[in-house]
């Protein structure tokens, strides 16, 4: 009977519950919005170091000169002592028309490598890279379609194209290279280029209607004022951050060569946005008051 009751302490144990094992914790991934914000630090990093390097070893923005004072650093790059690259007939090469055509040249490379690299690759449903190029045509496709509607097609690649050329030229400084934009010459340029493009589609819509405004002369002068404004409100913008960026990198101490080039890269490329698409906005606004 004892015998009966009592069982087998082999059978006890196994016929005990199982005990879940403690299981290893398992690492959750990353989120991908913290993993593409440690991407990007890490990018700005690499390139703080690069662009130090750049202008440290490869440009020397000084000429081996020791300014005396900041008034003297500010001052040269207010009025920059150019003594050319040598001429082309009667034409003098500047400072000016070397950045411009290094410019010009970026966004050639980078045209043609949308064009025969990147657009090929393009999938039916945008996602990452792809997604943010198309996101940048469609806010100034839509902002040509506000403000210029029917001449949208032709109006938007001009304000993302003139926005292109601030934008890059603007980014040319963090490559040691003077923007083009710091030249008044080539805010004339760009604020004639719209003065013209607003005049003509101003006489495509209303055709000899549009020339009727001339017989009040302060439309004269408040069509004048239009490339003036445009030109030294861009000329001083650029300016002025071009000239923020000179006095941080004269202050700091070069013991600490990182920062001022970090600076450089985050606000070069937030003040060649903004500038970038003002200038565009502004654009597409006046040649919208002149077909209204």
């Amino acid at each position: 009977m004892q015998e009966n009751v009592m069982q087998n302490p082999t059978e006890l144990k196994n016929q005990q519950p199982d005990v879940p094992k403690k299981s290893k914790k398992e690492k959750k991934p990353m989120p991908k919005g913290k993993k593409m914000s440690l991407i990007w630090m890490l990018v700005c990093i690499v390139a703080s170091v690069v662009v130090w390097i750049i202008q440290r070893f490869v440009v020397d923005p000084a000429n081996g000169v020791e300014y005396e004072g900041i008034s003297d650093a500010i001052g040269g790059e207010v009025f920059p002592v150019s003594e050319g690259y040598g001429s082309i007939g009667i034409i003098q090469i500047t400072d000016t028309m070397t950045s411009v055509w290094i410019t010009v040249g970026i966004l050639l490379i980078f045209a043609l490598i949308f064009r025969f690299v990147i657009f090929p690759r393009f999938k039916t449903v945008p996602t990452g890279f792809q997604a943010f190029i198309e996101w940048i045509v469609t806010c100034f496709d839509n902002m040509a379609k506000e403000n210029v509607h029917g001449y949208a097609p032709t109006l938007g690649p001009y304000a993302f194209a003139t926005a292109a050329f601030i934008c890059i030229g603007t980014l040319t400084e963090t490559l040691g290279i003077r923007p083009p934009n710091t030249d008044i010459n080539v805010c004339i340029a760009l604020a004639l280029m719209t003065f013209v493009t607003i005049h003509l589609y101003g006489v495509k819509k209303k055709k000899a209607r549009y020339l009727g405004k001339y017989k009040i002369g302060i439309t004269v002068i408040t069509d004048v004022a239009v490339p003036v404004s445009m030109t030294f409100r861009m000329y001083g913008s650029i300016l002025s951050g071009f000239l923020m960026m000179a006095l941080i990198t004269h202050i700091i101490p070069p013991l600490t060569p990182v920062l001022p080039s970090f600076f450089y890269i985050l606000f070069t490329l937030f003040h060649a946005l903004i500038q970038s698409y003002v200038f565009g906005v502004l654009s597409l606004s006046f040649v919208a008051e002149a077909i209204e």
